[in-house]
């Protein structure tokens, strides 16, 4: 498995724009993991903070392969994910996107493959 993770700073003011997506998603939780199914998925989550007094959301994905991940989620295959794309350009600050370096992913009974953290993504 491959993981990956990142910061979204958000534009000020979207704070119920970031509830209405997190809502959305909530009430169509069978859509998005039928997109999480295409992309190979296994985990991915998504958080609020608060850095020196702007807002960000911060997601972390644990896939079979990252890259695909992004290939297959470019396809919108699901209105779901339309509405995550759109919504989240719209509340995204100029510069906003932040992907993080991945140190180690422990998983709960680890294989041979992931014991390595050479397979990071990186754009």
């Amino acid at each position: 498995m491959e993981y990956a993770c990142g910061l979204i700073k958000l534009k000020a003011g979207s704070e119920n724009k970031v509830e209405e997506w997190r809502r959305t998603m909530a009430s169509r939780l069978d859509e998005a993991a039928a997109t999480l199914q295409d992309e190979d998925v296994q985990i991915e989550s998504w958080f609020t903070l608060e850095i020196s007094g702007d807002p960000y959301l911060l997601w972390y994905l644990r896939a079979k392969s990252i890259k695909r991940v992004f290939e297959v989620s470019q396809k919108l295959k699901h209105p779901i994910d339309e509405f995550h794309y759109a919504l989240m350009a719209e509340i995204t600050a100029a510069d906003g996107v932040i992907i993080a370096k991945p140190l180690i992913d422990i998983p709960r009974s680890p294989s041979p493959s992931q014991m390595s953290t050479d397979r990071w993504y990186r754009s």
